[in-house]
């Protein structure tokens, strides 16, 4: 072992052993990712990127919460085989749609064909077929983002590469991209009205901005046998990371990064340490700020979701209640009732227009009789700005994951708001398989 060998393996350790010394030891470092705020995806990245040999530096104060109420998909299940996070799953929890007109199960202990039969009559078996086509999709789209690496990457070799997918899997964008309010008009207002709440609720969006695509992506992992245990997933990929020698330290110490040639080329601490990378990731779309003199236009900020928890519930809700609730109505609203310190409350996600009274005036149906307080959530999911601007879907094959020439998007929220923790695991992988083939072609 030479001596430049060992030394390096020495700071490494000392890297992750103390992080609070990490501006000492970065006076002199060189990486070839430095990521700039704690997203879900840009974590997920952090430790597949790491994994994979590359020399990783993640800047961040906190990390934001994975979504409580999200499922398993492709990427979730292929991401947790890599890292040996399996246990990360638990079963399936059933999902309730009390929609206005209607009251209907998502379980994979119930028949989905039968619930829509009693609910909507001889409407029910068309409404079965629609959902069942959409899931179909959602499957043959995560099939084909698998096949190509992920997400469509801002490259023309890449785009031609999934153009000929897209034709051998005979999959018609035009169509994906409509939004999938359309595909619902043909229904009788009592299953529209149904289908809306459905998928507003799992979206927190309203119809009119999610596509067919996304609606087909989050029903498919919506029917996944699986969901997410928190905070089992969050401590697996800060393990992980730290095991591959990854490096951590704070954003509040970052004191500027530079830029240079049209290029960003790395970055100085308050303490005077200085640090170089080939690119950067931004985790959390409240730091750009931090990419002066970066115009903030260049990326979209969709509104955060409102998020409120309801003082103790126990002894007040029906046993018929679902743990997991749409609530059906004029905002996009969900429910899910969690344990906390002894009691049970609801955390509700409804989206950025919902005040405390509306919020309460559409849980009626939920909590008819129930006396409880709303409080809004000290920790948001994936919510950490007030920044406030109404943003349309962008279509899948245009996603705007390079912000700048070596500048890239791991914030969920700005790319695919309505799909959860598993957007972020798609985001995520997309982000380390190809920077990290592009960091291999750099070191060859």
């Amino acid at each position: 072992m030479s001596l430049r060998y060992a030394f390096e393996q020495k700071v490494c350790l000392h890297n992750n052993n103390n992080e609070s010394n990490i501006n000492n030891i970065m006076s002199s470092k060189h990486y070839d990712i430095a990521i700039i705020g704690g997203s879900v995806a840009a974590r997920i990245a952090a430790a597949l990127l790491a994994k994979q040999g590359n020399r990783v530096l993640f800047l961040r104060n906190r990390e934001a919460k994975a979504p409580a109420w999200f499922h398993s998909s492709l990427f979730l299940e292929k991401l947790l085989g890599v890292l040996g996070g399996r246990a990360c799953f638990v079963a399936q929890q059933p999902i309730q749609v009390i929609s206005e007109r209607a009251r209907v199960t998502l379980s994979s202990d119930v028949q989905l064909e039968e619930e829509l039969s009693r609910e909507f009559g001889e409407d029910g078996k068309a409404v079965s077929q629609w959902l069942e086509e959409l899931r179909l999709d959602g499957i043959k789209l995560e099939e084909l983002f698998w096949e190509s690496g992920g997400l469509p990457w801002p490259s023309l070799k890449a785009k031609g590469h999934l153009k000929l997918l897209s034709l051998k899997r005979r999959i018609n964008w035009q169509e994906l991209e409509a939004p999938v309010s359309q595909s619902i008009e043909r229904f009788s207002e009592a299953t529209k009205t149904f289908l809306t709440d459905l998928l507003q609720g799992l979206s927190s969006n309203k119809i009119t901005q999610l596509s067919y695509s996304r609606a087909a992506l989050l029903w498919a992992q919506t029917l996944r046998p699986e969901n997410l245990k928190e905070p089992d997933f969050s401590d697996m990929l800060n393990k992980r990371f730290e095991q591959f020698h990854g490096a951590k330290g704070q954003i509040d110490d970052l004191k500027s990064l530079s830029y240079s040639g049209s290029k960003w080329t790395g970055g100085q601490f308050t303490s005077g340490g200085l640090f170089t990378a080939d690119n950067f990731l931004l985790g959390d779309k409240q730091w750009i700020d931090r990419f002066a003199p970066l115009e903030t236009g260049r990326l979209d900020r969709p509104e955060a979701p409102s998020v409120y928890r309801t003082s103790n519930l126990a002894g007040q809700l029906s046993p018929l209640l679902a743990k997991r609730v749409i609530c059906g109505g004029e905002l996009p609203m969900r429910m899910a009732i969690e344990e906390h310190e002894e009691e049970l409350r609801g955390l509700i996600v409804s989206d950025a227009r919902s005040s405390e009274s509306l919020v309460r005036l559409q849980m009626e149906e939920i909590l008819p009789f129930a006396k409880y307080r709303l409080s809004e959530d000290s920790r948001p999911l994936e919510a950490e700005t007030n920044d406030k601007a109404a943003c349309a879907a962008k279509p899948l094959l245009n996603l705007p994951i390079r912000i700048d020439k070596n500048l890239y998007c791991a914030d969920r929220t700005v790319l695919l708001p309505e799909m959860g923790a598993a957007g972020a695991a798609l985001l995520g992988w997309t982000l380390a398989e190809n920077l990290g083939k592009k960091n291999d072609k750099a070191k060859v």
